[in-house]
């Protein structure tokens, strides 16, 4: 399970940080900011559907989405990008739900 949920969240920040680079931010500063966040927010996101899933013995699918979108709701707010942020985020959660599902 360990190794699962570091690929997921290692693959989860990757994309979603890898989709940010070609935003423009006010400053090279504030950009950097901006994906090294995403970086952690999304790896944690990925890194912790498997261990819930299989902690409550629920399906990783529904799990995956609930997660991504509630964990990103904080994110959205202060950034105030409600839908690319949330729709990254239960899209994601669905990608390494499905990803759970198919391993385990």
């Amino acid at each position: 399970m360990l190794v699962f949920s570091l690929i997921a969240g290692l693959v989860f920040a990757t994309v979603a940080a890898g989709s940010m680079l070609k935003i423009s931010f006010p400053s090279p500063r504030e950009k950097r900011e901006a994906i090294a966040a995403t970086l952690v927010d999304r790896f944690l996101v990925g890194f912790v559907i498997g261990p819930v899933a299989a902690g409550l013995d629920v399906n990783g699918i529904l799990i995956g989405v609930l997660l991504g979108l509630g964990l990103s709701i904080p994110a959205a707010l202060i950034a105030r990008a409600y839908v690319p942020i949330l729709l990254t985020g239960m899209v994601g959660g669905l990608g390494v739900g499905v990803a759970y599902v198919l391993v385990y």
